[in-house]
Parts: structure tokens; C-alpha cells; sequence
């Protein structure tokens, strides 16, 4: 009897919450309306400008020549060797941070072999570039500057080679 009262009241109580939760919710409004009619005259701080016609009633066209300014702080001659710097800072530097779709990773040459030759069928157009560094063989395709630039091309190789990913890389400058 006491647990047929129980599940009474409970049902009950749930109603009572829901039956609330569904109520319109009241806003409160702001009954007060600001007063925006404050003005102020300022034309007694105005500059006052006095207007001379030297021709009267006619327009002219002269052109007048100004001569160069001279500066106590011309700092052209800084800059030039400052950029001069930068150019050669940056000429010493012959790598590029970007990313790449990383194929194939693993210790088997014939696998990454098949799988470079593969991606000549997939992608005609990029070369997919081999490489060994101590005991791990890589098949990496394509240059990119940013991840996104990568996602057409990594939807497509993902279709045959799931494990594949894109990751940051570093490619040679090639001078003009």
C-alpha cells in the first residue's frame, strides 16, 4: 500500500515539474523610456577661418611646385642596410616548413616500393617521393604550406591506403 502511494505521489510530482517546465517564462521589461533630448552647442570652440578671394569670381589652375621636406629623422638609410640584412638572412635559408600526406611508413623496402608505385595509378599528376632513414622506409606525396591545402588529395588516397596521414614536413627552396 505505502509503495502504490509512493509511486502515486511521484507520478505526481513529475506532472507538477513538467507541467512547469512547460510554462511561458516571463521577461521582465524595463518600464522606465531614457530621455535622449540633451543637446549642446559647440560652435563657440569651432576654429574661426577667415576666407580671402584673391580673384574675384575667377577659378585658377596654377599649379604650385613644393620642394622635397627635409627630416632631422630620416632613417632610410637604416632600413636600407636593415633590409639588406633580412635578404641576406634569408637566403641562407634553404628549407621550407610545410606538410605532406604520409603514405606508407614501416620496415618492409618491397611494400614501400609497391605502395609508391601504386600512387603513380592514384595521382598521375604528384610524384610520391621514397625515402629510408635507419630502420623505417617512407612514401610521402605531395608539398603543401598548410594542412588544409592537403585535405582534397587526402581524401583520395585515404580511399585506398586508410592509414594514411598528413603530417609536417619540411621541403628544399628551389632557386630561379
Amino acid at each position: 500500500m505505502n509503495r502504490v502511494i509512493l509511486n502515486i505521489v511521484l507520478i505526481l510530482l513529475v506532472i507538477g515539474l513538467g507541467s512547469a517546465g512547460c510554462a511561458k517564462s516571463t521577461v521582465p521589461q524595463k518600464t522606465e523610456v531614457a530621455d535622449l533630448t540633451f543637446s549642446e552647442d559647440l560652435s563657440q570652440y569651432n576654429p574661426k577661418v577667415e576666407v580671402t578671394n584673391t580673384n574675384s569670381g575667377e577659378a585658377s589652375n596654377e599649379v604650385v611646385q613644393n620642394e622635397a621636406l627635409e627630416s632631422q629623422f630620416d632613417i632610410s638609410d637604416q632600413l636600407d642596410a636593415l633590409l639588406d640584412s633580412m635578404r641576406v638572412g634569408n637566403d641562407s635559408v634553404r628549407m621550407m616548413d610545410g606538410y605532406t600526406i604520409l603514405v606508407y611508413s614501416g620496415n618492409n623496402g618491397t611494400e614501400a616500393g609497391r605502395v609508391r608505385n601504386r600512387l603513380f595509378d592514384i595521382v598521375p599528376d604528384m610524384t610520391a617521393r621514397y625515402s629510408y632513414k635507419l630502420p623505417t622506409y617512407f612514401v610521402k606525396v605531395g608539398q603543401f604550406f598548410q594542412q588544409v591545402e592537403a585535405q582534397p588529395l587526402y581524401r583520395k588516397i585515404r580511399a585506398y591506403y586508410p592509414t594514411a596521414s598528413i603530417v609536417p614536413d619540411k621541403f628544399p627552396i628551389e632557386e630561379k
